[in-house]
């Protein structure tokens, strides 16, 4: 587990074997049994260890920082009358030794430490709280008093930290403001309202695309929402829904056709990986109920039986019943104007084109078949990694451009002494002469059945240029000749090269071979796992790449 696991209530719960049932609160039980047969297994148990009643991790490190969810597995089983554990005397000694250990690594500030990078904690142990605090108004809901006094210790400890602890990032501000809402529910004390509030005067960092500070799509936004209806919902501030709606409807036009999340824009560790909707699950649910919006319920629907946890069908009953589910937006041209995002969709087939400085100028799918990215660089003294500088969107097309030059340098007049440490600082300052001019853009624009690139490069004549057309591992790349010396890089070799996952295709055309310079070009970014589609050729360059769809 991690500090975001531990809000798996919250988001995504442990994960389902094959169901038997279409029942969502017998699947959530089912996740739940799983979960406490789990920890029963993984929990350290013998008195003589150091890690006696701790989780360890992979690696043999000890893992305090995500023992606070197991508040939510232990104690909600305990409470729940269909549970396999319900009232379970070996459960209930393991939830006791969990609250007893949390408390002891508990620093003198109430933070535990997040062993594989922060130490001393309000963010990560805000991250536990969440997720602990669920289970601890279940206990106050039930009457089970036993179990609210295990947990309340620790929670009560931690939530006075929150209260004037620090954080690193932003979205650490509403993961903290939530967890003290949550305790404070249960556990009132002025001072967690007090510290909400002054976190809260800042403002919530939501742009006019509906993206936080962060862009994380795939990781930190869905985290996000769910802190912002624990606020709006338990301190009182229900104008925080807003932010929850627009970030919502921001993800409805970031989903691929085969369901993925866009998610290369992000700031965080989730750039570039494959992430889907189902840690938006709650935030969805939530909002499709309270506005009655048939498209964050279709995808509630979608990932209800995966994501919704014990503790939260305890919390939130209207979740278990049948969900209203209304159609998605499947073809659409979205431009995300503040981020330099553009996002179209034609049903089965989609594109993302990147004007924002990336290196990467678009990516595209058609069902599974998959465009990872498209690169181009020029060996032009080493700073020709195609990024946006401009842009410029002009109806149907999008058109990014970058100008470059490539100065010599001549002795200072008069003549100045430079030392070891000058050369840097006074480059700048020399007679620039015999000065290479050079411009690169890509311009993009929807056509029949597909999507067309148009890369040109002027100004310096024979300056090399090539195009990098990366896909995902696991399909079948056709039509194609391999470069030599290059594991899994090719060239088109005919009319069209065919990327083939199952019964979709994207086709590439046409080829571009003039030369098979793809590595080892002076600061080319490194190459992308999966089959590699290269266009090779010379600058003046003007080539259109055609992407077709079968």
């Amino acid at each position: 587990m991690t500090r975001r696991t531990a809000l798996a209530g919250l988001t995504a719960a442990p994960a389902l074997a094959q169901q038997r049932t279409s029942d969502p609160l017998q699947i959530a039980i089912g996740h739940s049994n799983r979960g406490v047969e789990s920890l029963l297994k993984a929990q350290v148990m013998d008195p003589a260890s150091r890690w006696y009643g701790m989780l360890i991790n992979g690696f043999g490190i000890p893992v305090p920082a995500s023992m606070a969810g197991m508040f939510d597995t232990y104690g909600v089983a305990l409470m729940h009358p269909q549970s396999k554990y319900y009232r379970n005397a070996e459960v209930f000694i393991r939830l006791k030794i969990t609250a007893a250990q949390l408390l002891k690594n508990l620093s003198s500030g109430g933070f535990y430490s997040n062993l594989d990078t922060n130490f001393n904690s309000p963010p990560d142990t805000a991250f536990g709280v969440r997720a602990a605090a669920q289970a601890l108004l279940i206990a106050k809901q039930t009457g089970s008093r036993e179990i609210l006094e295990v947990m309340s210790p620790f929670l009560k400890t931690a939530a006075d930290g929150l209260a004037v602890g620090g954080i690193h990032t932003p979205n650490h501000r509403w993961v903290l403001c939530a967890a003290l809402a949550q305790v404070n529910e249960v556990l009132p004390n002025p001072a967690y309202g007090r510290r909400i509030d002054q976190w809260l005067a800042e403002g919530i960092d939501i742009d006019e695309d509906g993206q936080f500070t962060e862009r994380s799509t795939g990781g930190y936004n869905p985290i996000i929402d769910s802190a912002l209806i624990a606020i709006a919902e338990k301190h009182n501030r229900p104008e925080l829904f807003d932010d929850v709606r627009a970030n919502l409807n921001s993800l409805l036009y970031l989903i691929q056709p085969n369901g993925e999340v866009v998610t290369d824009f992000s700031r965080r560790q989730d750039q570039f990986t494959i992430a889907t909707p189902i840690n938006y699950y709650f935030s969805l649910h939530y909002m499709a109920l309270k506005d009655k919006n048939k498209a964050w319920g279709n995808l509630a629907a979608k990932y209800r039986a995966d994501a919704m946890g014990l503790s939260t069908a305890m919390l939130y009953p209207d979740f278990l019943k049948p969900i209203e589910t209304g159609p998605l937006p499947t073809s659409y041209r979205q431009d995300f104007n503040h981020n330099k995002v553009t996002r179209i969709r034609r049903g089965d087939h989609s594109a993302t084109v990147f004007y924002n400085g990336s290196n990467r100028v678009m990516n595209l799918s058609k069902g599974k078949a998959v465009v990872t990215t498209v690169r181009f660089i020029s060996a032009f003294f080493g700073k020709a990694q195609f990024k946006s500088v401009e842009h410029k969107l002009d109806g149907g097309m999008i058109q990014m451009s970058q100008r470059l030059d490539g100065p010599y340098y001549q002795p200072f007049m008069p003549t100045r002494k430079i030392d070891s440490e000058m050369w840097d600082s006074t480059q700048k300052s020399r007679p620039r002469t015999d000065v290479s001019k050079y411009e690169q853009s890509a311009t993009f624009v929807e056509a029949e059945g597909g999507y067309d690139l148009r890369i040109r490069a002027s100004g310096t004549e024979w300056v090399p240029v090539t195009i990098e057309i990366s896909f995902r591992a696991g399909g079948a790349l056709t039509g194609v000749k391999p470069v030599p010396n290059t594991p899994d890089s090719y060239l088109i070799d005919g009319k069209e090269a065919r990327y083939r996952v199952g019964n979709d295709v994207i086709r590439v055309s046409p080829g571009l071979s003039d030369h098979h310079w793809t590595r080892d070009m002076r600061y080319i970014e490194p190459k992308l796992p999966g089959p590699t589609l290269y266009l090779c050729g010379f600058a003046p360059l003007d080539h259109t790449i055609r992407f077709r769809f079968a």
